[in-house]
């Protein structure tokens, strides 16, 4: 089990085919090049820009979780009011009139 995980740690898989490198070396590259794209767009100053895409480049996992995280809390979800229909407001005028059902039977009207 120890040399297992000793060959997880430092990437030395039993099975070292070349065309596994290199499909990893693109999806690498392509998620890199996604991310400095997005990046681009966002409406930040430019020493921001820099500070992400040096964490994007240089610590590609944990650089490209982050900006996952920070574009999720800055984007912007209003096209999903199309797809989940406006929010319901209640109306604060008749919030008074509005009664839980009590447990009590009904009075009967004669």
């Amino acid at each position: 089990m120890r040399e297992t995980l000793l060959r997880f740690i430092t990437i030395q898989p039993l099975n070292n085919h070349e065309i596994i490198a290199w499909a990893m070396s693109l999806i690498w590259l392509s998620l890199i090049f996604n991310c400095v794209a997005s990046l681009r767009r966002q409406p930040i100053t430019s020493t921001a820009r820099l500070v992400w895409a040096v964490g994007i480049v240089c610590v590609p996992i944990l650089g490209m979780a982050a900006y996952l995280a920070y574009c999720l809390f800055k984007a912007d979800y209003s096209f999903l009011k199309f797809v989940l229909g406006s929010p319901i407001r209640l109306d604060t005028q008749n919030h008074a009139k509005l009664q839980l059902p009590s447990n009590t039977p009904a009075k009967s009207a004669r």
